[in-house]
């Protein structure tokens, strides 16, 4: 695609297009925890927390997902009251993702995000 130009005296240009097949260097490994952080827990029992609760990550993701499935599909005489309520699920499961993540950061550890590890990991 063409650059334009934007101003004839400096000749900057703008192109519009994504800048593809960078690479920056990796922040930290997932399965692994920070050392920086000033915790009293040892590396190991950090380790296996930050694991246990990416599963719970995963899982608390799975479920809130399946809220929000269920609220947008429910249909039936009880329809208003199962939209409310699914929808209420939905928003307590958005709050114990967010805890869950954080808590997980907190230990130094990586935690999930994104579906594709979401889907892998769950037990759901």
């Amino acid at each position: 695609m063409e650059t334009k130009q934007i101003d004839a005296q400096t000749n900057l240009h703008i192109n519009a297009q994504p800048r593809l097949h960078q690479r920056a260097p990796e922040i930290q490994p997932y399965g692994t925890v920070n050392h920086a952080l000033p915790l009293e827990l040892e590396e190991p029992v950090r380790l296996e927390m930050a694991e246990q609760l990416n599963q719970l990550l995963a899982d608390t993701i799975t479920l809130r997902d399946l809220y929000k499935k269920s609220h947008w599909q429910v249909a039936g005489a009880t329809f208003y009251q199962l939209h409310l309520l699914f929808d209420k699920h939905y928003r307590e499961q958005s709050e114990l993702v967010d805890s869950i993540a954080e808590r997980i950061q907190a230990l130094g550890g990586v935690s999930l995000a994104m579906a594709a590890d979401v889907a892998e990991t769950t037990e759901i």
